[in-house]
């Protein structure tokens, strides 16, 4: 029996072995789980707005589930092939599979849950597998990472190598090291939550026949019942104080220290708001906390209450009496939440998750270009010109509302994340794009919205799932501040929507010159130009801004205007590379085709400050080194120089060719 929340890397298997998840498999497919309950859609809704705090804030519980299955599992679901058909036969959403793991957790602990996407990281570890590296992945389940195996023992093998890799700097591990501690730190985090209410599964032994008269006559209790009789085990000690040696107290004296032991851990997700106003205490309850108050005595009949309805929850063994006590805990939660005035925008976030209003707008920014496509089809209707422009709106629409949403439920301006910045850079694109379609009016920039909004999208998602952490979660103390946040982080996030954008339609303007795309129409491609043009001033007043409020920030934090940082010298790459581009432009040094190289290639820098920066290891803006993160800004690098090159070359010969065909032109003469 376990009672701790956490352990260190080399000892962490020596517990994983005491679950009693016995080697029951040889390998990530050798067998498949075995789920024979479901669980009401009642239930898995008010279950998701359960409120628990977690890092610092209160959040829905399908927030906390969804983070968790992120970071273990790489997915925002869970298929399970229950047939062993190789067919996945159901899907599991977040709360479906903490819910599991909570009531459950035998049974969870089979499901292919870790994502193992090199084979030669089973090697190491001394899991079998079957063949040699594979285009998909192996999901390996927990059962199996806690299982003896031929090799040894794999979870002490992972553990061990993890200790060994984690004194590298994250840079300079090989791919494989990099996986494994990343896999060792989601066992960790996933064995947090195995274990979370195995002090609810388990029974606690009551021996001497003294103390277990004086408790009831059970031989065994359950957490919640040996805190309701904790008074009277209190007082029991408390006249034995003086005897605890004695070997015939033996029991009740390692009764005790449990608890003390219990009582001392505030690891884990808390589950119980603590009585009084916020103003008392901020600070929820998780198990340990509430056995240190039945330890102390002050324990108040609401919290035992709770306690009861969730041990009963979790351990009922038919669903008739499971969901209901469930539902009757989170009732129970949700009123004292709501008199601390903390559940409002709990549910409200509980709302955001389900609505996934940017995630909406994704598919409805792919309705869009295939409207703007149908609508160059047909160039001489002025109707699907605007159908496209509408098109285009209703999804940017669902992406400003869902930014409002964040905005509202933490009480903060849109960007305090580099989560936050895909959504927003999104957004001011796509609204650049709809504002100077609107203007030139020749179908070429809407056509391109969509894409660029729904690539960003697309890499939000793919970001927070890499991320596996909340993305909501409280600011840094330095960082805590609306004012700056409002100011100088919108404000360059703004240059780097337009710097962007502009970058992204200078790119369709060089391909569509290189192939010749319709070139007899030389006010469509004037017009196109003067939008890049506007974009890239545009990007400039703000980049420029951003920057200089950057430094009034910086002063006021860290007591000078400049630094060097790195950060604050991508921030002034981008304004040079946008003050280089129209000063040429201005001084007659590019026209038309260097204008637009150059805005291209500016997309790089942008890359460059708005993300590479982050993740070299060292200044004030360092926020983690991710290889996977390393490697897309290197895929953009290299798609971007070579969409450019092709763009230019091709204007190059193209330009070549016709001096060449008019030098060889013979003169007609009469």
């Amino acid at each position: 029996m376990r009672f701790t929340c956490r352990s260190l890397f080399p000892s962490l298997v020596t517990v994983l072995l005491a679950v009693g998840l016995a080697a029951q498999q040889t390998g990530p497919a050798a067998t498949h789980p075995v789920r024979e309950h479901t669980w009401s859609a009642a239930t898995l809704d008010a279950m998701g707005s359960l409120p628990v705090q977690e890092g610092g804030r209160v959040k829905p519980l399908s927030a906390y589930a969804a983070a968790l299955l992120h970071l273990t599992h790489g997915r925002r679901d869970m298929k399970l092939d229950l047939d062993g058909d190789g067919k996945p036969d159901v899907t599991l959403t977040p709360i479906e599979w903490l819910l599991d793991v909570w009531c459950f957790p035998d049974t969870a602990a089979n499901y292919p849950l870790f994502r193992i996407e090199n084979v030669e990281v089973l090697d190491a570890i001394g899991i079998p597998h079957e063949g040699g590296q594979r285009f998909d992945f192996e999901y390996v389940s927990f059962a199996t990472m806690a299982s003896q195996g031929p090799n040894g023992v794999p979870g002490q093998q992972l553990m061990q190598l993890a200790q060994k890799y984690s004194q590298k700097e994250a840079i300079d591990r090989d791919p494989v090291e990099s996986h494994i501690v990343n896999s060792a730190q989601q066992v960790n985090a996933y064995f947090d939550l195995h274990q979370q209410m195995e002090l609810l599964l388990s029974a606690f032994p009551v021996d001497g026949d003294e103390l277990r008269q004086r408790l009831g006559g059970d031989e065994r209790l359950d957490l919640a019942t040996l805190v309701e009789r904790m008074p009277a085990l209190r007082a029991y000690l408390t006249e034995n104080a003086s005897r605890l040696e004695d070997p015939a107290l033996a029991g009740a004296a390692r009764l005790g220290a449990l608890l003390q032991q219990i009582g001392g851990d505030h690891g884990g997700v808390a589950l119980f708001p603590p009585t009084g106003s916020r103003a008392d205490s901020e600070t929820w309850l998780g198990f340990g906390g509430l056995v240190d108050l039945a330890v102390r005595g002050q324990l108040q009949p609401a919290q035992l209450s709770m306690l009861q309805r969730l041990q009963r929850g979790v351990t009922a063994a038919d669903a008739s009496v499971r969901e209901p006590e469930l539902t009757a805990f989170r009732d129970a939660v949700v009123a004292r939440a709501t008199e601390r005035g903390e559940f409002s925008r709990v549910e409200l976030e509980a709302y955001y998750l389900a609505a996934a209003w940017h995630y909406q707008a994704l598919h409805w920014f792919l309705l869009a270009l295939i409207v703007v496509a149908i609508g160059w089809m047909a160039p001489k209707k002025k109707w699907l010109w605007a159908a496209g422009v509408v098109a285009t709106a209703i999804p940017l629409t669902f992406l400003i509302a869902d930014i409002a949403l964040r905005c509202w439920i933490r009480q903060r301006p849109p960007i305090l994340n580099l989560y936050d910045t895909f959504l927003f850079i999104a957004a001011v694109g796509v609204l650049a794009a709809v504002v100077a379609e609107v203007v030139v009016r020749r179908r070429f920039i809407i056509a391109l919205a969509p894409v660029f909004g729904a690539l960003l999208i697309t890499l939000a998602r793919a970001f927070e799932v890499e991320d596996g952490k909340d993305q909501m979660a409280p600011l840094q103390a330095v960082l805590d501040t609306n004012y700056y946040l409002a100011t100088h982080v919108t404000s360059i996030n703004t240059g780097y929507a337009a710097a962007m954008f502009a970058s992204f339609v200078a790119t369709g303007w060089l391909l569509m010159q290189a192939f010749g795309v319709r070139l007899h129409d030389k006010a469509f491609h004037k017009s196109v130009v003067r939008a890049v043009y506007g974009l890239v001033a545009f990007a400039l007043i703000f980049a420029v801004f951003g920057t200089i409020y950057g430094g009034v920030w910086a002063n006021d934090s860290w007591g000078r205007f400049w630094g060097w940082d790195p950060k604050e010298n991508g921030a002034l790459l981008i304004c040079i590379a946008l003050v280089a581009l129209m000063h040429a432009r201005f001084c007659g040094w590019v026209r038309d085709f260097g204008f637009c190289l150059g805005a291209a290639l500016t997309g790089i820098v942008v890359a460059f400050s708005w993300f590479h920066v982050n993740l070299l290891g060292i200044g004030l803006h360092s926020y983690g080194f991710a290889s996977s993160t390393k490697t897309a800004l290197f895929v953009y690098y290299g798609a971007q120089l070579g969409l450019t090159a092709i763009g230019a070359v091709g204007i190059l010969i193209r330009r070549a060719n016709a001096t060449a065909k008019a030098a060889t032109a013979v003169p007609v003469t009469e």
